[in-house]
Protein backbone atom coordinates (compact mmCIF):
# COMPACT_ATOMS: atom_id res chain seq x y z
CA UNK A 1 0.00 0.00 0.00
CA UNK A 2 1.44 3.64 -0.84
CA UNK A 3 2.27 5.49 2.07
CA UNK A 4 0.21 8.25 2.96
CA UNK A 5 1.12 11.78 2.97
CA UNK A 6 0.26 11.92 6.70
CA UNK A 7 2.99 9.02 7.32
CA UNK A 8 5.34 10.39 5.01
CA UNK A 9 5.43 13.31 6.73
CA UNK A 10 5.61 12.43 10.12
CA UNK A 11 8.37 10.14 10.33
CA UNK A 12 10.72 12.27 7.53
CA UNK A 13 9.77 15.82 8.99
CA UNK A 14 13.52 15.46 10.93
CA UNK A 15 15.24 13.83 8.70
CA UNK A 16 14.33 16.38 5.63
CA UNK A 17 14.91 19.77 8.02
CA UNK A 18 18.62 18.53 8.74
CA UNK A 19 19.48 17.58 5.38
CA UNK A 20 18.41 20.64 4.79
CA UNK A 21 21.04 22.61 6.87
CA UNK A 22 23.67 19.99 5.76
CA UNK A 23 23.26 18.92 9.42
CA UNK A 24 24.46 15.39 11.00
CA UNK A 25 21.67 13.35 13.16
CA UNK A 26 24.87 13.06 15.32
CA UNK A 27 25.84 17.04 15.63
CA UNK A 28 25.02 17.87 19.10
CA UNK A 29 23.70 21.47 19.54
CA UNK A 30 24.04 24.26 22.63
CA UNK A 31 20.93 24.19 24.74
CA UNK A 32 20.86 27.53 26.43
CA UNK A 33 18.81 27.89 29.52
CA UNK A 34 16.91 30.89 28.31
CA UNK A 35 13.17 31.57 27.88
CA UNK A 36 12.02 33.61 25.04
CA UNK A 37 8.74 34.86 24.17
CA UNK A 38 7.49 35.66 21.05
CA UNK A 39 4.94 37.74 20.42
CA UNK A 40 2.62 37.53 17.39
CA UNK A 41 1.46 34.96 15.30
CA UNK A 42 1.45 35.61 12.31
CA UNK A 43 4.08 34.90 9.33
CA UNK A 44 7.04 36.83 11.29
CA UNK A 45 6.22 35.49 14.44
CA UNK A 46 5.78 32.13 13.38
CA UNK A 47 8.75 32.68 11.50
CA UNK A 48 11.31 34.09 14.21
CA UNK A 49 9.75 30.73 16.03
CA UNK A 50 10.72 28.42 13.03
CA UNK A 51 13.74 30.14 12.49
CA UNK A 52 15.05 30.01 16.21
CA UNK A 53 14.36 26.31 16.63
CA UNK A 54 16.72 25.28 13.45
CA UNK A 55 19.55 27.52 15.14
CA UNK A 56 22.09 26.74 17.62
CA UNK A 57 20.27 29.70 20.04
CA UNK A 58 17.13 27.21 20.73
CA UNK A 59 16.23 27.83 24.28
CA UNK A 60 15.24 25.90 27.01
CA UNK A 61 11.79 27.18 26.65
CA UNK A 62 9.71 29.09 23.77
CA UNK A 63 6.35 30.78 24.15
CA UNK A 64 3.99 31.95 21.90
CA UNK A 65 1.68 34.69 22.23
CA UNK A 66 -1.18 35.72 20.06
CA UNK A 67 -4.87 36.85 19.53
CA UNK A 68 -5.50 34.78 16.38
CA UNK A 69 -3.54 31.24 15.34
CA UNK A 70 -3.58 29.41 11.52
CA UNK A 71 -6.18 27.31 12.17
CA UNK A 72 -8.97 29.83 13.56
CA UNK A 73 -12.57 29.90 12.06
CA UNK A 74 -13.57 31.77 10.79
CA UNK A 75 -10.38 34.14 9.82
CA UNK A 76 -10.51 37.25 11.68
CA UNK A 77 -9.42 40.72 9.78
CA UNK A 78 -6.99 41.65 12.25
CA UNK A 79 -4.74 38.80 11.64
CA UNK A 80 -3.19 40.23 8.36
CA UNK A 81 -1.29 37.49 7.46
CA UNK A 82 -3.92 34.67 6.43
CA UNK A 83 -5.55 37.32 3.55
CA UNK A 84 -2.27 37.58 1.81
CA UNK A 85 -1.78 36.81 -1.80
CA UNK A 86 1.45 35.92 -0.84
CA UNK A 87 3.96 36.10 -4.07
CA UNK A 88 7.87 37.82 -4.61
CA UNK A 89 7.98 41.27 -6.19
CA UNK A 90 11.11 42.68 -6.52
CA UNK A 91 11.63 46.67 -6.08
CA UNK A 92 14.27 49.50 -6.56
CA UNK A 93 15.48 51.30 -4.15
CA UNK A 94 13.95 54.48 -4.14
CA UNK A 95 16.38 57.38 -3.68
CA UNK A 96 14.61 59.07 -0.53
CA UNK A 97 14.30 55.46 1.47
CA UNK A 98 17.41 54.05 0.15
CA UNK A 99 18.80 52.93 3.28
CA UNK A 100 15.49 51.08 4.33
CA UNK A 101 14.84 49.73 0.80
CA UNK A 102 18.02 48.07 0.74
CA UNK A 103 17.99 46.33 3.85
CA UNK A 104 14.21 44.85 3.18
CA UNK A 105 15.34 44.33 -0.35
CA UNK A 106 18.14 41.99 1.71
CA UNK A 107 15.19 40.29 3.70
CA UNK A 108 13.70 39.33 0.40
CA UNK A 109 17.01 37.75 -1.04
CA UNK A 110 17.15 35.31 2.28
CA UNK A 111 13.71 34.30 2.02
CA UNK A 112 14.25 33.73 -1.65
CA UNK A 113 16.90 31.48 -1.25
CA UNK A 114 15.57 29.91 1.67
CA UNK A 115 12.38 28.70 -0.16
CA UNK A 116 14.13 27.24 -2.88
CA UNK A 117 15.41 24.79 -0.18
CA UNK A 118 12.15 24.64 1.39
CA UNK A 119 9.53 24.12 -1.34
CA UNK A 120 12.18 20.77 -2.46
CA UNK A 121 11.96 19.61 1.03
CA UNK A 122 8.59 20.25 1.93
CA UNK A 123 6.39 20.51 -1.15
CA UNK A 124 3.48 21.13 1.25
CA UNK A 125 4.31 24.29 2.29
CA UNK A 126 2.74 25.09 -0.76
CA UNK A 127 5.70 27.57 -2.35
CA UNK A 128 5.72 27.24 -6.00
CA UNK A 129 8.41 28.81 -8.80
CA UNK A 130 7.42 30.20 -11.52
CA UNK A 131 7.61 33.32 -13.97
CA UNK A 132 7.15 36.85 -12.29
CA UNK A 133 5.90 39.85 -14.95
CA UNK A 134 5.71 43.55 -14.25
CA UNK A 135 4.11 45.93 -16.76
CA UNK A 136 4.34 49.61 -15.77
CA UNK A 137 2.57 52.61 -17.54
CA UNK A 138 4.31 54.92 -15.84
CA UNK A 139 7.79 53.84 -15.03
CA UNK A 140 9.79 55.99 -12.11
CA UNK A 141 13.54 56.51 -12.82
CA UNK A 142 14.29 53.79 -10.59
CA UNK A 143 12.52 51.19 -12.31
CA UNK A 144 13.77 52.38 -16.06
CA UNK A 145 17.34 52.73 -14.93
CA UNK A 146 17.42 49.04 -13.64
CA UNK A 147 18.14 50.69 -10.34
CA UNK A 148 19.68 48.66 -7.02
CA UNK A 149 17.42 45.93 -6.37
CA UNK A 150 15.93 45.43 -9.27
CA UNK A 151 18.27 44.09 -11.78
CA UNK A 152 20.15 41.01 -12.94
CA UNK A 153 22.68 41.43 -10.29
CA UNK A 154 20.71 39.48 -7.76
CA UNK A 155 17.38 38.28 -9.48
CA UNK A 156 17.14 34.93 -10.90
CA UNK A 157 16.38 35.23 -15.05
CA UNK A 158 15.59 38.78 -15.05
CA UNK A 159 15.30 40.56 -18.07
CA UNK A 160 13.52 43.52 -20.00
CA UNK A 161 11.02 43.17 -22.07
CA UNK A 162 11.12 44.48 -25.47
CA UNK A 163 9.16 47.10 -26.49
CA UNK A 164 6.84 45.32 -29.45
CA UNK A 165 5.83 42.57 -26.65
CA UNK A 166 4.42 45.00 -24.29
CA UNK A 167 0.42 45.40 -23.98
CA UNK A 168 -1.38 48.47 -24.48
CA UNK A 169 0.24 51.97 -22.79
CA UNK A 170 2.90 49.68 -20.96
CA UNK A 171 5.89 51.82 -21.49
CA UNK A 172 8.05 49.01 -19.43
CA UNK A 173 7.33 45.25 -18.82
CA UNK A 174 10.54 42.99 -16.96
CA UNK A 175 10.12 39.69 -15.65
CA UNK A 176 11.99 37.19 -13.58
CA UNK A 177 11.61 33.90 -11.43
CA UNK A 178 9.94 34.39 -8.34
CA UNK A 179 7.53 32.48 -6.45
CA UNK A 180 3.85 32.21 -4.58
CA UNK A 181 2.01 30.24 -2.21
CA UNK A 182 -0.98 29.37 -0.16
CA UNK A 183 -0.93 31.84 2.86
CA UNK A 184 -3.41 30.45 5.20
CA UNK A 185 -1.62 26.95 4.36
CA UNK A 186 1.80 27.84 4.50
CA UNK A 187 1.19 29.44 7.91
CA UNK A 188 -0.36 25.29 9.50
CA UNK A 189 2.79 24.23 7.65
CA UNK A 190 4.62 26.51 10.03
CA UNK A 191 2.82 26.03 13.65
CA UNK A 192 3.27 22.41 12.65
CA UNK A 193 6.73 22.61 12.18
CA UNK A 194 7.30 24.86 15.44
CA UNK A 195 5.29 22.25 17.28
CA UNK A 196 7.97 18.93 15.80
CA UNK A 197 10.57 20.86 15.98
CA UNK A 198 9.94 21.63 19.70
CA UNK A 199 9.64 18.22 20.72
CA UNK A 200 12.82 17.09 18.72
CA UNK A 201 14.96 19.64 20.12
CA UNK A 202 13.46 18.93 23.74
CA UNK A 203 12.50 22.80 24.15
CA UNK A 204 8.87 23.06 26.22
CA UNK A 205 6.69 25.26 23.64
CA UNK A 206 3.65 27.16 25.09
CA UNK A 207 1.15 28.42 22.60
CA UNK A 208 -0.95 31.32 24.64
CA UNK A 209 -3.83 33.00 23.00
CA UNK A 210 -4.42 36.27 24.55
CA UNK A 211 -4.48 40.10 23.96
CA UNK A 212 -1.74 41.88 25.49
CA UNK A 213 -2.17 45.74 25.83
CA UNK A 214 1.54 46.26 26.55
CA UNK A 215 4.74 44.36 26.59
CA UNK A 216 5.13 44.57 30.23
CA UNK A 217 2.17 42.29 30.78
CA UNK A 218 4.40 39.80 28.81
CA UNK A 219 6.95 39.77 31.67
CA UNK A 220 4.58 39.82 33.87
CA UNK A 221 3.05 36.43 32.70
CA UNK A 222 6.05 34.78 31.86
CA UNK A 223 8.73 36.43 34.38
CA UNK A 224 11.18 34.29 33.43
CA UNK A 225 11.73 35.29 29.81
CA UNK A 226 14.71 36.04 28.98
CA UNK A 227 14.10 37.54 25.23
CA UNK A 228 11.10 38.73 23.95
CA UNK A 229 10.52 38.85 20.22
CA UNK A 230 7.86 41.73 19.40
CA UNK A 231 6.66 40.63 15.83
CA UNK A 232 3.16 42.35 16.36
CA UNK A 233 2.67 44.19 12.87
CA UNK A 234 2.19 47.52 13.96
CA UNK A 235 4.55 47.99 16.85
CA UNK A 236 3.06 47.00 20.84
CA UNK A 237 5.09 48.99 22.67
CA UNK A 238 6.25 48.14 25.98
CA UNK A 239 4.19 50.19 28.03
CA UNK A 240 1.14 49.87 25.61
CA UNK A 241 0.02 51.62 22.24
CA UNK A 242 1.70 51.11 18.89
CA UNK A 243 4.20 52.32 17.72
CA UNK A 244 3.38 55.87 16.31
CA UNK A 245 4.62 55.91 13.09
CA UNK A 246 2.78 52.23 12.61
CA UNK A 247 0.05 52.42 10.37
CA UNK A 248 -2.10 49.77 8.36
CA UNK A 249 -2.87 49.86 4.49
CA UNK A 250 -6.03 47.93 3.40
CA UNK A 251 -6.09 45.95 0.89
CA UNK A 252 -9.33 43.83 -0.51
CA UNK A 253 -8.49 41.43 -2.96
CA UNK A 254 -10.73 38.55 -4.71
CA UNK A 255 -10.42 34.82 -4.61
CA UNK A 256 -11.59 33.34 -7.96
CA UNK A 257 -12.05 29.66 -8.98
CA UNK A 258 -11.11 29.15 -12.40
CA UNK A 259 -11.86 25.88 -13.57
CA UNK A 260 -10.03 25.72 -17.08
CA UNK A 261 -6.55 25.48 -17.93
CA UNK A 262 -4.89 29.29 -17.48
CA UNK A 263 -1.17 30.19 -18.12
CA UNK A 264 -1.77 31.91 -14.57
CA UNK A 265 -0.96 28.35 -13.13
CA UNK A 266 2.63 29.29 -14.28
CA UNK A 267 3.00 33.04 -14.43
CA UNK A 268 2.31 35.59 -11.86
CA UNK A 269 1.71 39.31 -13.53
CA UNK A 270 1.44 42.88 -11.91
CA UNK A 271 -0.04 45.71 -13.87
CA UNK A 272 0.79 49.27 -12.19
CA UNK A 273 -1.15 51.98 -14.38
CA UNK A 274 -0.14 55.85 -15.09
CA UNK A 275 -3.21 56.30 -12.54
CA UNK A 276 -0.92 54.35 -9.47
CA UNK A 277 -3.76 51.62 -9.59
CA UNK A 278 -2.03 48.11 -9.24
CA UNK A 279 -3.95 45.05 -10.76
CA UNK A 280 -2.38 41.87 -10.21
CA UNK A 281 -3.35 37.93 -10.62
CA UNK A 282 -1.15 35.73 -7.68
CA UNK A 283 -1.97 31.83 -7.99
CA UNK A 284 -2.72 30.11 -4.64
CA UNK A 285 -1.38 26.67 -4.79
CA UNK A 286 -3.24 24.03 -3.61
CA UNK A 287 -2.92 21.21 -1.37
CA UNK A 288 -5.66 19.14 -3.27
CA UNK A 289 -4.47 19.90 -6.86
CA UNK A 290 -7.33 22.40 -7.33
CA UNK A 291 -5.48 26.24 -7.24
CA UNK A 292 -7.58 29.69 -6.79
CA UNK A 293 -6.45 32.98 -7.90
CA UNK A 294 -5.83 36.08 -6.14
CA UNK A 295 -7.42 39.09 -7.68
CA UNK A 296 -6.28 42.40 -6.86
CA UNK A 297 -5.98 44.96 -5.24
CA UNK A 298 -6.28 48.14 -2.98
CA UNK A 299 -3.64 50.03 -1.11
CA UNK A 300 -5.51 52.38 1.01
CA UNK A 301 -3.36 53.86 3.91
CA UNK A 302 -5.54 54.70 7.11
CA UNK A 303 -8.23 53.18 5.64
CA UNK A 304 -9.86 50.93 8.38
CA UNK A 305 -13.20 49.42 7.11
CA UNK A 306 -13.41 45.55 7.63
CA UNK A 307 -16.33 44.82 5.76
CA UNK A 308 -15.61 44.32 1.92
CA UNK A 309 -16.56 47.08 -0.39
CA UNK A 310 -18.72 46.32 -3.45
CA UNK A 311 -17.07 49.53 -5.38
CA UNK A 312 -13.24 48.47 -5.06
CA UNK A 313 -14.31 44.77 -5.87
CA UNK A 314 -15.74 46.12 -9.38
CA UNK A 315 -13.29 48.45 -9.84
CA UNK A 316 -11.20 45.88 -9.41
CA UNK A 317 -13.56 43.57 -12.00
CA UNK A 318 -13.48 46.02 -14.15
CA UNK A 319 -9.69 46.67 -14.55
CA UNK A 320 -9.16 42.62 -14.94
CA UNK A 321 -11.40 42.47 -17.85
CA UNK A 322 -9.68 43.96 -19.57
CA UNK A 323 -6.25 42.98 -18.00
CA UNK A 324 -7.13 39.27 -17.74
CA UNK A 325 -9.70 38.24 -19.60
CA UNK A 326 -8.58 34.81 -19.42
CA UNK A 327 -9.74 34.16 -15.76
CA UNK A 328 -13.06 34.44 -16.49
CA UNK A 329 -15.83 31.69 -16.72
CA UNK A 330 -18.50 32.55 -18.77
CA UNK A 331 -17.79 35.67 -19.07
CA UNK A 332 -17.65 36.50 -15.68
CA UNK A 333 -15.06 36.23 -12.59
CA UNK A 334 -15.83 32.92 -10.57
CA UNK A 335 -15.72 35.00 -7.00
CA UNK A 336 -15.36 32.74 -4.14
CA UNK A 337 -14.45 34.84 -1.23
CA UNK A 338 -13.12 38.91 -0.78
CA UNK A 339 -10.42 39.25 1.34
CA UNK A 340 -9.84 42.45 2.94
CA UNK A 341 -6.82 42.52 5.58
CA UNK A 342 -4.55 45.78 6.65
CA UNK A 343 -0.80 45.77 5.87
CA UNK A 344 1.07 46.88 8.78
CA UNK A 345 2.87 49.28 7.48
CA UNK A 346 5.85 52.14 9.06
CA UNK A 347 6.83 55.31 7.88
CA UNK A 348 10.70 55.21 7.49
CA UNK A 349 11.22 50.85 6.68
CA UNK A 350 10.91 48.45 9.04
CA UNK A 351 12.06 48.07 12.53
CA UNK A 352 14.23 44.95 13.57
CA UNK A 353 16.07 46.52 16.16
CA UNK A 354 16.76 45.74 19.72
CA UNK A 355 15.78 47.62 22.80
CA UNK A 356 17.18 46.89 26.71
CA UNK A 357 15.02 48.14 29.04
CA UNK A 358 14.17 47.18 32.37
CA UNK A 359 10.88 45.49 33.71
CA UNK A 360 10.22 45.66 37.79
CA UNK A 361 14.15 46.52 38.29
CA UNK A 362 15.26 43.19 36.21
CA UNK A 363 16.93 44.10 32.55
CA UNK A 364 15.49 42.79 30.11
CA UNK A 365 15.87 42.29 26.05
CA UNK A 366 13.67 43.15 23.16
CA UNK A 367 14.11 42.25 19.34
CA UNK A 368 11.45 44.25 17.91
CA UNK A 369 10.85 42.83 14.46
CA UNK A 370 7.32 44.58 12.89
CA UNK A 371 6.45 47.30 10.26
CA UNK A 372 7.14 45.49 7.05
CA UNK A 373 3.17 46.41 5.15
CA UNK A 374 2.56 43.95 2.23
CA UNK A 375 5.79 42.30 2.25
CA UNK A 376 5.39 40.07 5.13
CA UNK A 377 5.83 36.52 3.13
CA UNK A 378 8.80 37.72 0.92
CA UNK A 379 11.05 39.10 3.90
CA UNK A 380 9.82 36.71 6.42
CA UNK A 381 13.30 35.00 6.61
CA UNK A 382 15.34 37.66 6.23
CA UNK A 383 13.88 39.31 9.04
CA UNK A 384 14.29 36.40 11.21
CA UNK A 385 17.40 35.70 10.83
CA UNK A 386 18.23 39.58 11.56
CA UNK A 387 16.39 39.60 14.65
CA UNK A 388 18.20 35.80 16.25
CA UNK A 389 21.60 37.63 14.80
CA UNK A 390 20.46 40.78 17.37
CA UNK A 391 19.41 37.97 19.60
CA UNK A 392 22.65 36.66 19.54
CA UNK A 393 24.37 39.43 20.23
CA UNK A 394 22.47 40.12 23.23
CA UNK A 395 23.31 37.18 24.61
CA UNK A 396 27.09 37.13 24.63
CA UNK A 397 27.00 40.42 26.19
CA UNK A 398 24.71 39.59 28.98
CA UNK A 399 27.54 37.35 29.29
CA UNK A 400 29.98 39.96 29.91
Amino acid sequence: MPESRTCRSKFSINDSLYRLYNRTWQQKLEMSSDHVVVVGGGVIGLTIAHQLLQSTLKPKELTIISQHFPRDVPISHEYTSPWAGAHFRPFPHRPEFYESDKRESAYTRETYKYFKKLAKAFPESTIEFMKGIDYLEEPTPEYANLGPGFNSSSLDSFKQISSENLPSAVKAGFEYTTYCLNAPEYLKFLQDQITTLSKYQKVKLNIKRMTLHSLREAYDLFPTCTTLFNATGQGLQLDGGQDPQCFGIRGQTLLLDVPHPTKYGKVTITHQSKDGNWTFVIKRPSTNGKPQFILGGTKQPGDGRIMPRDADSQAIMERAKVLYPDLMVGGKFDVVGVNVGFRPARTGGSRVQTEYTTHKGRPVCIVHSYGLGGMGYETSVGVALHALKLYSESRSLSKL
